[in-house]
């Protein structure tokens, strides 16, 4: 087929490599981008991205959470495991593969495990059984602000230059060469708004009826089923852990500053908010 897909975190990844693996029978390795292969991005509202990207990043480099986290630790006065809290004031912490503290510990304060963070979004009253965790995987946030207010203060500290996971990354530093800062050779760029339906119109375009969807498609519409979009796109979709309507005005102002580079070179729109504030000045 000549097609290859740039993937870029938190924007329709997991979607991208479940439609690769699934409906092209592809396989992840890395490929020169260059014609005459065809090459595809989907890129995502910088605003709705950055709370995606910062929900993964919070969770990924966590203190407590030990998979390729170079900032994962146990506490120094239990090294034998047996009691893995990490005390709230001792922020020289030891990381797994050497000595790494996190770039902003207080994001982790009075946090000592995942369970102390589920709390937070999900706590125990909230829940039909308040001894079970079972339902807080895809409950909506309960948080009462804890989490929104740490993501305040994380972006005014935060510069966006320096992003300490890659799901932090910007989009157009992605879309672009490392070593000279030219813009990758990417023939077709997409939105995530509509990702499923796009999906769709690529398998349909590189495919023709070979495509799985349009086959389970007119499957269906043979058996007199409901009609469908050939079927649910699969994909990580756990709710937000945050409560963005609890997140304020300046920050998401900052946000905006620290995504401006994606807003303009991609063309997005900015925040109605924030439109109504530039042309206010203006």
């Amino acid at each position: 087929l000549n097609l290859a897909y740039l993937m870029l975190p938190k924007s329709g990844s997991s979607t991208g490599r479940f439609m690769m693996k699934h409906e092209f029978d592809a396989v992840e390795r890395q490929v020169k981008l260059e014609p005459p292969m065809n090459s595809i991005a989907f890129v995502r509202d910088p605003l709705s991205r950055f709370y995606s990207q910062y929900d993964e990043a919070y969770v990924r480099t966590a203190p407590w959470h030990n998979v390729q986290n170079p900032y994962y630790a146990k506490d120094d006065e239990n090294d034998d495991g047996e009691n893995n809290k990490i005390k709230s004031n001792n922020r020289k912490r030891k990381s797994a593969t050497g000595s790494l503290p996190h770039p902003f510990p207080y994001l982790y304060d009075n946090l000592h495990s995942y369970h102390d963070y589920e709390d937070v979004f999900c706590p125990k009253h909230t829940r039909s059984n308040p001894n079970s965790n079972r339902e807080c995987t895809f409950a909506q946030t309960k948080e009462n602000g804890t989490l929104a207010s740490r993501l305040e203060r994380f972006v005014r500290d935060y510069d966006g230059r320096s992003p300490y996971d890659i799901h932090l990354a910007l989009q157009v530093p992605l879309l672009s060469n490392a070593k000279d800062g030219r813009a990758i050779h990417v023939t077709e760029l997409y939105n995530t708004t509509d990702a499923g339906r796009e999906w769709h119109a690529i398998a349909e375009r590189y495919l023709g009826d070979d495509a799985t969807w349009l086959q389970n498609a007119k499957k269906e519409k043979m058996a007199g089923t409901k009609e469908s979009h050939g079927g649910v796109i699969q994909g990580r979709s756990y709710p937000r852990r945050l409560d963005v309507s609890l997140v304020g005005r300046e920050a998401e102002r900052r946000i905006v500053e620290l995504a401006l580079l994606d807003y303009c070179c991609l063309n997005f729109p900015l925040p109605k908010t924030i439109a109504e504030e530039v042309d206010g000045r203006t």
